[in-house]
């Protein structure tokens, strides 16, 4: 019996579904989602976990089975700003600075991006800050590449898609490693997208070996000359080489998975993530994550759901965003009729359908407005945001320690996503007992730290405490605060049970205060691992 193919739509909305279901199944594991569970266990389920946050002030938070990370976010961010038409400018102008009231788990050159698209209204390249951003690889911008790929399905171009995913690439991120990651994602997916009959084993790594002038081809000079100009200017070295060399290190790569791929059930999937440095210092590089992504869907194409679990447990890796962009490439493969019930809860699952259709359809802004007049006339306080009409859902308090609480609002657009906004709130009275208030019911995640974001919010009724004059937060200065329990959080983290000095961390730690400097630029800095540097910046408020 034949092999179904599954249509071009199907592949669409099985790719951004399963993208979001290797973002909720990967990022309870991921180094550092700052998981309360010191051993998170493998299962075949979503489950509910407890996360460890600093922003707007310290606290806990429940995230909820099915919960996705920033990595769906963004790409959510970019599928709105593909549909309002002039892409660059909405999610530069719109999307990226509102973003920053709702994110959750950003890493630190997003995040960097977009401060500075909201306060300085200018992108990293154009400002006066290029050496984090032109060491900043991660892979941040292969996450959000998908709605490219979908937007362009009925209008086959590959070289505009790569400039697509340069044009967005640029915005956050200014390494070899972060581009070629991206385009070699968005170069395997608009293959799996076209193909029309069954993948041989092996064939995805083989195309995209073959295909290695398009996705590695070097930024054009008439169109991204001015880009280039500063890029030449950086110091830590020569951008033209550094390009060559990453390329060529990711062919060599994919020659290894190719080789590997022939061992068949002799494979040891843990051996070659390890090859392709998934548990080294780089594991959160663009190329890294894109060549994990093609390995694992290479070798699990018969079995979508083993091969977004394999990168979603692989502890000690990215293992939020391998197991999106994998879920990415096995989605665009094989549709949407594999993904098992359990998994169909993920959050948003009615909004990741309707946004696929929406980057289909041929008139993308009237659809649109269709869907967001269809959703106001049901029952609702529709009020207006930066990305469009959302509604408050719900509002709840979480304890700040004795001192304060955080205020956890839920909202939801008209087009269905959900979006979770925090704000501090200090008592008046001084310390109050900690059984006043108990974790919420429903996960949050993100401060809210920009005035000019938070004018643009919906304005709410006011909570019972007020915050001293004397204390406003918008006045307090950038301090590590630690206290018992966060004590006791770091003492049983195995990050720092290896050698550090306590010099060398205090240092780290004045760095994080009065500098805005990108994690993985302190850890360079300071010869330590990333992930010690994300722990310690977890403890930093403002």
């Amino acid at each position: 019996m034949a092999t179904a193919i599954p249509t071009q739509t199907e592949k669409c909305k099985g790719a951004m579904l399963a993208t979001a279901i290797g973002d909720a199944l990967g990022w309870p594991n991921e180094p550092r989602s700052r998981n309360r569970a010191k051993k998170p266990k493998t299962n075949d389920h979503f489950v509910e976990w407890t996360r460890s946050c600093s922003n707007p002030r310290w606290h806990d938070e429940k995230i909820l089975p099915g919960e996705y990370s920033d990595d769906t976010q963004m790409t959510l961010s970019v599928s709105r700003s593909i549909i309002a038409g002039d892409w660059e400018k909405f999610f530069t102008e719109k999307e990226l600075p509102f973003w920053l009231t709702y994110e959750r788990g950003g890493g630190g050159a997003l995040l960097k991006a977009a401060k500075s698209c909201n306060k300085k209204k200018v992108l990293l390249w154009q400002s006066n800050f290029t050496q984090g951003y032109f060491n900043a690889g991660g892979n941040g911008a292969a996450m959000r590449i998908l709605p490219h790929v979908i937007a362009g399905a009925k209008t086959p171009d590959i070289h505009t898609l790569m400039l697509n995913a340069i044009k967005n690439t640029l915005i956050t991120h200014g390494h070899p490693r972060a581009f070629l990651g991206a385009t070699c994602y968005a170069y395997a997916l608009e293959y799996l997208l076209r193909k029309e009959n069954v993948l041989e084993y092996g064939e995805l790594v083989t195309a995209v070996i073959d295909g290695q002038k398009i996705w590695g081809a070097n930024p054009n000079p008439d169109v991204f000359g001015d880009w280039l100009d500063v890029a030449r200017q950086h110091r830590d070295y020569e951008y033209a080489t550094e390009w060559v060399n990453t390329r060529t290190h990711m062919v060599k790569q994919l020659e290894y998975i190719r080789d590997s791929l022939k061992k068949g059930l002799m494979l040891d999937d843990t051996k070659v993530l390890t090859e392709l440095e998934c548990f080294g210092k780089v594991n959160g590089a663009g190329d890294v994550a894109a060549l994990a992504a093609i390995y694992l869907a290479s070798r699990y194409a018969n079995n979508p759901s083993l091969g977004i679990k394999v990168p979603a447990f692989s502890f000690g890796a990215d293992t939020d965003t391998i197991a999106s962009i994998t879920g990415g490439l096995l989605g665009m493969l094989s549709g949407m009729n594999w993904i098992p019930p359990e998994w169909r809860v993920v959050q948003d699952y009615n909004c990741l359908i309707q946004m696929t259709e929406l980057l289909l359809a041929d008139n993308k802004k009237e659809a649109t407005k269709a869907e967001v007049s269809e959703a106001k006339t049901q029952d609702g306080d529709w009020r207006n945001s930066p990305i469009g009409k959302i509604q408050l859902v719900d509002s709840k308090n979480v304890p700040n320690g004795k001192y304060g609480i955080v205020i956890i609002r839920k909202w939801q657009t008209a087009l269905g996503q959900t979006l979770y906004t925090k704000e501090a709130e200090l008592y008046d009275n001084g310390p109050q007992s900690n059984d006043q208030t108990t974790l919420y019911d429903f996960a949050a995640h993100s401060p809210s730290k920009t005035k000019a974001i938070w004018s643009q919010m919906p304005s709410t009724a006011p909570v019972q405490k007020s915050i001293p004059q004397n204390v406003a937060l918008s006045k307090l200065k950038r301090q590590f605060v630690l206290d018992g329990d966060s004590i006791a959080a770091l003492l049983g983290n195995p990050q720092f049970k290896k050698k550090i000095t306590v010099g060398k961390m205090l240092k780290i730690v004045r760095a994080l205060i009065e500098s805005d400097e990108a994690s993985d630029i302190l850890a360079k800095q300071f010869e330590v691992e990333q992930s010690i540097v994300d722990l310690l910046k977890a403890y930093v408020i403002e």
